[in-house]
């Protein structure tokens, strides 16, 4: 089966075949039909983004209130998606996945994960497409470096946007989920 679950709840990974000759190669990158068997329910994708972004560039992390599926069609990035849903089986988890034309995989991640990436290549462009459209109001971040979910980033001192920089830990953000002491 070309779509696999990840460790985190609503996750999952698209394998498809790659077919390669001297020309180049051809792969379908995803099929509709197979994503939505595997969630066992229908999928509307809305609108379709894509960034590119240097070497040490590190975006996130980002819980959205979206499903996205990502692509990495040019360069390298390390990827990371963090369970921030507290409701959540895998609530704290961390899974983590090197995307780009060493492996051509595609994710798909459930609404309101926490994502983020950084960029191991020279430059990198970063495709996704979400089941909602981008109005502007959805800004949320966790930080990167959040000792709780302890991301193993590949970078030491990312070049980061005033978000990232600003973001807040789980900790603070959901006190009621950690105990005090």
């Amino acid at each position: 089966m070309p779509v696999r679950r990840g460790l985190i709840e609503g996750l999952h990974i698209i394998e498809r075949p790659t077919h390669g000759d001297e020309r180049g190669f051809f792969r379908e990158s995803f099929r509709l039909n197979e994503l939505e068997e595997a969630l066992g329910r229908e999928v509307r994708f809305l609108q379709e983004n894509h960034s590119r972004s240097r070497r040490g560039v590190l975006r996130g992390l980002h819980p959205e209130n979206w499903e996205k599926l990502v692509y990495v069609p040019r360069g390298e990035v390390f990827v990371a998606i963090a369970d921030v849903r507290p409701e959540s089986p895998s609530f704290l988890q961390v899974e983590t996945f090197t995307l780009g034309e060493q492996n051509r995989v595609k994710l798909f991640l459930p609404r309101s994960v926490a994502h983020g990436f950084c960029v191991l290549s020279e430059d990198a462009d970063y495709v996704y497409q979400v089941t909602e459209y981008y109005d502007g109001s959805d800004t949320g971040a966790v930080a990167w470096n959040d000792p709780d979910l302890a991301v193993p980033w590949p970078i030491a001192n990312p070049t980061l946007s005033q978000r990232d920089i600003e973001a807040p830990t789980l900790r603070e953000l959901l006190p009621d989920q950690f105990p005090r002491g």
